[in-house]
């Protein structure tokens, strides 16, 4: 069976853990508060961040402790031949290599607008944020792409689908793209079910791992002492997840860099005018696996804004 088979199957009907999250905005940011069966007090913040301010999430926290901040990329940039960066945290220079163009926030049910300027507090069961940036050319600040994220911010999750639409006058080789990356607080080990860290590693001893070695790999899990953060990218959607822009000998996952862990979904490709990229993936924080033994490690995440159980065997 499947993983996308193995998680449907899984799924939890909503009322099991519906619940009513409160949302606060002003400023230009928003918060999203919500308490969830196995993570408890789940609190979600969004606002502009990382040195080109892209609007999104930029700090988590789970039973009152801080487990994620943008200090640099939840969202990863891309790496442009040429050693230039776009996107992300990244600047080139001084010059800044995206911007936020426009943001809309909705809560739901009822997919009621929601102002991020105006002080206010209202109930949800979640959240769908789109964000449109443009990301830029290292060398000129000529268009690269735009980059439209859609966040859907449920329980003790944020969904990501990310759509690029590249604009680039002339053909350019990505070196690398990382997309979705992890910005956890505190790891002291790490597991990357289907992927060569089958059973938890101390941090220091995990680096990377290629395609070729980790075919089904698809999640990797931070583990603090405070929390676990679970990074799912889905491998039946998009053009990213089954990672067919990554050669079977380039790294797949990269793991205690810069404390950072990554995604790799890119490498050594190049992209023309009007083509376009897709993934999609989804970042859980909890206090507890439902299940962590030998074979299978499972935990709640919510997909689409449904309470779901994603279980992963162990071994490739």
């Amino acid at each position: 069976m499947s993983l996308r088979a193995r998680i449907n199957t899984l799924m939890l009907s909503a009322p099991l853990w519906a619940s009513a999250a409160v949302v606060v905005t002003g400023g230009g940011s928003l918060s999203y508060t919500d308490t969830v069966p196995g993570a408890g007090e789940v609190r979600i913040e969004f606002a502009p961040c990382m040195a080109n301010e892209l609007f999104t999430f930029s700090r988590v926290s789970l039973n009152g402790k801080l487990v994620n901040a943008t200090s640099s990329d939840n969202i990863g940039p891309f790496g442009l031949a040429g050693g230039g960066w776009s996107g992300g945290n990244h600047l080139n220079g001084d010059m800044r290599s995206a911007r936020t163009e426009s943001v809309a926030v909705y809560a739901q049910p009822g997919n009621r607008p929601l102002s991020l300027t105006k002080a206010d507090t209202l109930t949800c069961t979640s959240l769908d944020i789109y964000v449109n940036n443009r990301l830029l050319m290292p060398a000129d600040t000529a268009a690269f792409a735009d980059e439209c994220m859609r966040y859907t911010v449920a329980g003790n999750s944020v969904e990501v689908n990310a759509l690029h639409v590249f604009l680039n006058a002339a053909p350019v080789t990505v070196n690398r793209y990382y997309g979705m990356q992890s910005m956890f607080i505190g790891e002291t080990e790490v597991l990357t079910p289907g992927g060569l860290y089958s059973e938890w590693t101390p941090i220091s001893q995990v680096d990377r791992f290629n395609r070729a070695s980790s075919p089904r790999f698809c999640t990797f899990v931070e583990h603090s002492p405070d929390a676990y953060q679970a990074c799912w990218l889905d491998p039946a959607a998009g053009t990213l997840g089954d990672r067919s822009m990554v050669s079977p000998d380039d790294w797949v996952f990269i793991g205690n860099s810069y404390s950072k862990a990554y995604h790799k979904t890119v490498g050594d490709r190049a992209v023309r005018r009007g083509q376009t990229t897709r993934w999609h993936g989804v970042y859980s924080w909890f206090a507890q696996p439902l299940t962590d033994d030998s074979d299978t490690f499972a935990y709640r995440a919510y997909i689409g804004a449904t309470p779901t159980v994603i279980s992963l065997p162990k071994a490739d």
